[in-house]
């Protein structure tokens, strides 16, 4: 647009801003109160994760000292407090250790099925599913520990804990050909990292007959 007088570029933006003026201030408004409120849910994130951590470090110094209950409380007030921080699930990890430690096999199992349904890390999930598995052969539940195993079958992270749970599961359920098959996979899959114990038990199978 051409304006020959400057009379008429200020008449042409007192009317470009009657128009648009409203608009743009509230856009403006719009945008600031974004920036703020995210600001602030940043911040507000930055404090739950502190105050988080602070509890695992005392749930952490209860589990390394012997202190069981401690750790329980500790795990439930993050399961409650903080569940949507990492904090939660590590916590409830070592709730799990204790109670499998004490026997006590069915309340580590259901601390291990909250881990593996509400952690937001993956990795966190799996080990949640691995020690599930666990905790299924030692209930004498191998079906279910079969089925904890099976969305872990393709990562190659865990192939030789896999393939030793796996072939627990099968002991268990007394398919011993495939307890053989799968501890053979865990030994070649840790090469020779293969711990111990692992080779004690496929060596109590003894080779195939005939």
């Amino acid at each position: 647009m051409h304006f020959e007088t400057e009379e008429q570029q200020v008449e042409a933006i007192k009317k470009w801003w009657a128009e648009n003026g409203k608009s743009i201030i509230a856009g403006v408004v719009l945008g600031l109160a974004i920036l703020f409120g995210w600001r602030g849910w940043v911040d507000w994130q930055e404090r739950q994760a502190e105050a988080a951590s602070e509890q695992f470090a005392e749930a952490r110094k209860a589990f390394d000292s012997a202190q069981p209950a401690v750790v329980h409380d500790k795990a439930a007030l993050l399961r409650k407090e903080y569940a949507r921080t990492p904090y939660a699930p590590l916590a409830t990890l070592l709730e799990a250790r204790i109670d499998a430690r004490d026997g006590k096999l069915e309340q580590a199992a259901e601390a291990l099925i909250w881990v593996r349904d509400h952690a937001r890390e993956p990795i966190l999930q799996e080990v949640a599913r691995l020690r599930l598995a666990r905790v299924r052969v030692a209930q004498q539940q191998p079906d279910a520990a079969l089925a904890e195993l099976e969305p872990l079958a393709d990562n190659g992270a865990w192939t030789s804990l896999v393939a030793e749970i796996r072939g627990d599961a099968l002991r268990a359920r007394g398919d011993l050909a495939g307890a053989r098959q799968a501890y053979d996979r865990a030994l070649l899959s840790a090469g020779g990292r293969a711990p111990r114990y692992l080779k004690m038990k496929r060596a109590d199978l003894g080779d195939p007959e005939g």
